[in-house]
């Protein structure tokens, strides 16, 4: 194979969107909000494939972790890549930061290159995206509805729910240094667990960091609450509504006042997904997530598919992949509801990696950009969850969406 001297360069202004922060209980990296700039150049072809070289140039605030993906306009295969790791499915690419690398300061590049096949001559990709973000050439505005919440970074307190040993409540420690009323969120465990959380205690810390307030059903020590398991009991999902409502309203209460009891969520995994659904109902509920679960057919569990119609709210439902034993369920509860609703599917989540498996950062992202979109109207959440250049573009993600 003989190389040639061609040279092929490209370079694009692009914005770089948040990674994800995390509560000091849940493992990951922080990144913030920027823009960058990339420079794709193809040093060398040969018949039959090329070599090519990418820099990343910070614009922003500094970032820790990244991934960058792109779409190839031909049949081009990456056969070998450096300085990172990479995914390909068809003619999307992504690339991840290696150990080494992920931290990139303003003002600051990171590189890496590869070598790839082709049928022809290749061309520089036209679009790139940035951790789950349109690359649109400039350092963006402040986005509507102020920060993306995903961005925060709060401490967070788990503690008994007061007065009510049925529930457990994850919340920022110091709930003035949200800066504004925090929404509420009332979720419904996998199983019905309805004393023991301890499951589902890293994804809501995850949620509670980002300025949301979270009650658990379960007693926080797992502790009997005269409450039992295994059976849907969505009531307890509005009778926690109804405890954040007493709460806003408590002298002296670490949450009297600082709670906005017009952005209310259910949601719930599981067992507790179908009492989620059931709660969402209520009229003091704005938002539904429904995680690896949804009504069966033949009404096991006392609820049917006809619960789906009195959905008045927009509704996330999730699901883990063929190999999730709720997918069929969660697929078709979408496929029914007619209020504005997504389908996000992570192949390799299986039925619980969004609560306890690897896939927990991200499953938590989708669900807390979903509350950000349609509890707080923030413009980047929306574009995250409903623009095909966000969460749809992050392999091995898909995403469904209809009436938004």
């Amino acid at each position: 194979m003989r190389a040639t001297n061609s040279r092929v360069r490209r370079t694009m202004a692009v914005v770089a969107a948040m990674a994800v922060t995390t509560a000091p209980a849940v493992t990951g990296t922080a990144a913030a909000a920027g823009g960058c700039r990339v420079d794709y150049a193809i040093g060398s072809q040969w018949q039959g494939g090329f070599g090519a070289a990418v820099t990343v140039t910070n614009l922003g605030s500094p970032v820790n972790g990244w991934q960058l993906t792109w779409t190839f306009s031909g049949d081009e295969r990456i056969t070998q890549l450096w300085n990172g790791t990479h995914t390909q499915s068809g003619a999307q690419v992504s690339v991840t930061n290696a150990s080494w690398n992920g931290a990139v300061a303003t003002g600051g590049t990171v590189s890496f290159g590869f070598n790839a096949t082709s049928s022809g001559s290749s061309a520089a990709p036209s679009a790139f995206t940035l951790n789950g973000v349109a690359c649109t050439g400039s350092v963006p505005n402040p986005p509507a509805g102020g920060e993306p919440a995903v961005n925060n970074n709060f401490p967070v307190t788990r503690e008994a729910a007061y007065g009510d040993n049925r529930y457990t409540v994850f919340r920022p420690s110091n709930p003035q240094a949200v800066g504004a009323p925090m929404p509420v969120l009332a979720f419904g465990n996998g199983a019905c667990a309805h004393t023991d959380n301890s499951e589902v205690t890293r994804a809501l810390t995850f949620i509670a960091s980002k300025g949301f307030v979270v009650v658990d059903t379960g007693s926080a020590n797992g502790s009997a609450n005269g409450v039992p398991s295994g059976s849907p009991i969505p009531s307890l999902l509005t009778g926690a509504i109804t405890w954040a409502e007493r709460e806003q309203n408590r002298s002296g209460a670490p949450l009297s006042q600082r709670l906005d009891l017009t952005k209310v969520a259910t949601a719930g995994h599981s067992c507790g997904g179908i009492e989620a659904l059931v709660a969402a109902q209520d009229s003091r509920v704005s938002a539904a997530v429904s995680l690896d679960s949804g009504f069966f057919a033949d009404g096991s569990f006392g609820y049917s598919r006809a619960e789906l119609a009195r959905l008045h709210t927009p509704t996330l439902f999730m699901a883990g992949g063929p190999s999730d034993i709720a997918y069929d369920n969660t697929r078709a509860n979408y496929d029914l509801v007619t209020v504005p609703a997504v389908l996000a599917v992570h192949p390799q989540a299986g039925h619980v990696g969004f609560i306890t498996g690897s896939q927990l950062t991200d499953g938590m992202t989708t669900v807390v950009q979903f509350l950000d979109m349609v509890l707080n109207g923030n413009a980047t959440a929306r574009t995250y969850i409903l623009d095909p250049s966000g969460l749809a573009s992050r392999y091995p993600w898909t995403v469904s969406k209809k009436n938004f």
